[in-house]
């Protein structure tokens, strides 16, 4: 298992890969020493997240979102969703996750349990969830999470579906908490499904030159209606949500290639080099190369 020591950086990104040739999951042991401040760095990943705070106090923070959180607590974090946590004592620290692929779950369950994993496809922000004893219902999923990271990962061949199976309990409880009550309205299902036309076209076409008119066409909506919709859906305009796909994806790029800033840009759909440059500061707090300096120190830009 891999133990990170947070270096000492002015921009506070974490410094790893999230995901290995082999699986698609991955564990983190963090350690964060006394007098530190920076528990977590800002980062985010198209995998989804759970963390769990080992040992000391650290306010966690998901897009706008932030708890405090007591050793033993924990985050849910959906894929794609920007996170960071600071130390809030300043004293001995130690958090543990697991990042890992939603088809992880999904692909292991018959195609029916599709119900389970939708709310994700719309409402990520509504589906971040902090694991903390404030709420009575957390119990079994507090329960659950140091069980997630106690299997001896060197001998994971050993255990691993009693990981997935354990991973599958947390999702459960996540679900029966937070994301079924994401769908509890009949009425908004014919919306969503609409909604999810144009954010699938997204996913496959971001790097394109997109327009407003294309994107409404695939919902079945006026320009004007789909805009007032997606926002409601997502949390998003359209093009704040596909500016931040396209950001997500160039910090994939970013992190696991060689490849040019500017190569990166474009293949992310960025034929600005300097527009790429001031929205991925906006949204990520860093620029570019920054980010991948602190994230990839030992490579050449």
């Amino acid at each position: 298992m891999p133990e990170k020591t947070p270096p000492q950086k002015s921009m506070p990104v974490e410094p790893i890969i999230h995901r290995t040739s082999s699986r698609p999951f991955s564990f983190y042991r963090t350690v964060v020493n006394q007098g530190e401040s920076c528990a977590l760095y800002l980062h985010c990943h198209p995998e989804a997240e759970l963390f769990y705070l080992e040992q000391g106090r650290v306010d966690f923070q998901v897009e706008s979102r932030s708890f405090s959180l007591d050793a033993g607590e924990g985050v849910f974090v959906p894929p794609g969703q920007i996170h960071s946590a600071v130390n809030r004592t300043h004293g001995l620290c130690c958090h543990r996750a697991v990042v890992f692929d939603l088809n992880l779950l999904e692909q292991s369950l018959p195609p029916y349990c599709q119900v389970y994993f939708a709310p994700l496809q719309l409402r990520r922000m509504d589906c971040i969830y902090p694991i903390t004893r404030k709420k009575e219902e957390n119990g079994r999923l507090l329960a659950l999470l140091p069980a997630v990271f106690s299997l001896p990962v060197p001998e994971l061949a050993h255990y691993e579906l009693s990981f997935i199976g354990t991973l599958l309990l947390c999702w459960q409880e996540l679900y029966n908490l937070c994301f079924s009550r994401l769908g509890a309205d009949p009425s908004h299902s014919s919306l969503h499904r609409e909604i999810q036309k144009s954010l699938d076209f997204l996913q496959s076409h971001f790097p394109e030159p997109l327009t407003l008119t294309e994107l409404s066409e695939k919902a079945g909506f006026s320009e004007s209606y789909f805009c007032h919709r997606f926002k409601d859906c997502t949390g998003y305009s359209p093009f704040a949500y596909l500016n931040r796909l396209r950001i997500v994806k160039s910090c994939e790029l970013l992190t696991q290639t060689d490849k040019k800033i500017t190569e990166i840009a474009t293949l992310c759909g960025f034929n600005n080099i300097s527009y790429f440059n001031r929205t991925f500061q906006k949204i990520m707090g860093a620029a570019p190369s920054v980010y991948r300096s602190i994230l990839r120190p030992t490579r050449s830009q």
